[in-house]
């Protein structure tokens, strides 16, 4: 099992080693250390990496169809209401789902 973290105290018997053992052993001792402190860095990575959520294709694809959906339908209200209040009310209206869709699959994830 890899490292989960390097310790200060092995740093400092990696130079020791250095000291005692002369300036012929330098390199292994080196990549000894490099060895070890990769592990410790492949380990946070490996651990970061199953952190990651996976994609909401569910999410995505009311997104995009909110935006194409909003195209036929602000040329539909702006030709019937006057202003700015049918723009208002469509992008209100998809912003309404948009997010009833987020907060309920937010309830979900804490549930599980």
């Amino acid at each position: 099992m890899p490292p989960e973290k390097l310790e200060p105290n092995e740093v400092g018997a990696a130079f020791a080693a250095r000291r005692e053992l002369g300036p012929q052993y330098e390199m292994e001792l080196a990549e000894s250390l490099v060895d070890r402190v990769n592990a410790v860095i492949d380990s946070r990575l490996a651990e970061k990496k199953g952190k990651r959520p996976p994609l909401d294709w569910a999410q995505m694809t009311l997104g995009l169809g909110s935006l194409a959906l909003a195209i036929p339908l602000v040329a539909i209200v702006s030709s019937n209401v006057p202003g700015t209040l049918g723009l208002m009310l469509v992008f209100g209206v998809l912003a309404v789902v948009n997010l009833a869709y987020v907060l309920t699959r937010a309830l979900h994830n804490n549930r599980d």
